[in-house]
């Protein structure tokens, strides 16, 4: 059941954001938040959409793609179908398209996401210091795992797929194909979210202020499997993307920390396999003194096994506090 939809807006002007605390309800299935110097062309935002939601799927099909008598009109043979799915910036798409021949495929979808946990924004000042930091806090876990597989002869088909967890993406296109195997396992994860923005404010009269954005990180701790196995006689398109975490003010994005681009025309067998984890959770911001740690998460589970029937509560435990054995030893 589709819960209603709910806004939550954070908007802080920087001559005002060292005096603001912010708490968003869980009960929203978006946010957005935006910083901004007040006199300079610096700013930075986020938008996040999530709910609570549990989505299994399985189909298989067998058949040939031929044509079809229809009130004394022959149809022409084809075959299409789409899918898209995208759950707090983990999305998974594709399009399929084949004219007459003989096509069988089976695709099985599962999708856990959860919002029962609050969305925090806190703005941290030292004493005499220039230097503030907004710092964002969300626990909004989504897992989705998907597994496809597709055997086509006969005229033409084209396929396509991407997959996406925030802001990485890997993905295909193999288009012209008369014969075509291939064969998809996707497994995302997004255990939780921490944003961060360090500004300055440098008082230059007594009537004016200089404010400036030094930098941005967007760190989500997420872990992603993508795996393809191809045999194609067309054209073949594989790329992918590795996005930084740091934000670049002058061309308003995140670069890229590694990307390619391959294209393959003729007859290939294509085998590929990329893993990448992100983990934030001993991070620690030291510059100009302001300490922003990021430890306390309870173990997840690998990938294949991870399970989020239960709430976020069990899943996390969230803490910038950590007893050290030396404490412990003397508790004890």
């Amino acid at each position: 059941m589709e819960k209603p939809r709910a806004r939550n807006q954070l908007k802080i002007a920087v001559a005002l954001a060292i005096a603001l605390f912010f708490v968003i309800s869980a009960d929203a299935t978006f946010w957005s938040s935006s910083v901004k110097a007040n006199n300079s062309s610096s700013m930075w935002s986020i938008h996040r959409q999530s709910q609570n939601l549990s989505f299994d799927y399985f189909q298989s099909v067998q058949g040939t793609v031929s044509p079809v008598d229809y009130r004394g009109r022959s149809l022409s043979p084809y075959h299409s179908s789409y899918r898209e799915m995208k759950e707090n910036d983990i999305r998974l798409g594709g399009r399929t398209s084949a004219l007459q021949g003989n096509y069988s495929s089976e695709e099985s979808v599962y999708l856990r996401s959860d919002t029962t946990d609050v969305i925090s924004a806190t703005i941290t000042k030292e004493a005499n210091s220039p230097f503030f930091l907004v710092n964002y806090v969300e626990n909004w876990p989504v897992i989705l795992k998907s597994s496809k597989w597709i055997e086509y002869s006969g005229k033409e088909i084209n396929d396509r797929e991407l997959a996406m967890n925030n802001l990485d993406y890997m993905g295909r296109k193999l288009l012209y194909n008369k014969n075509l195997s291939v064969e998809t396992n996707v497994g995302m994860l997004l255990t939780n979210m921490n944003a961060t923005v360090l500004g300055k404010n440098t008082t230059e009269t007594s009537s004016r202020i200089k404010e400036s954005l030094i930098y941005a990180q967007f760190r989500p701790n997420r872990e992603t499997s993508y795996r393809i196995w191809a045999d194609t006689t067309g054209i073949a398109d594989l790329r992918y993307r590795l996005t930084d975490f740091n934000y670049d003010f002058k061309r308003s994005l995140y670069p890229a920390l590694s990307e390619g681009e391959e294209r393959y025309v003729g007859n290939f067998s294509v085998f590929r396999h990329i893993y990448t984890k992100s983990d934030f959770r001993n991070s620690s911001f030291v510059e100009y003194g302001i300490p922003c740690c990021f430890a306390g998460f309870s173990d997840i589970a690998p990938l294949e096994r991870a399970n989020l029937g239960i709430s976020a509560e069990d899943v996390f435990d969230c803490s910038c506090y950590a007893v050290s054995p030396e404490a412990l030893a003397r508790k004890g």
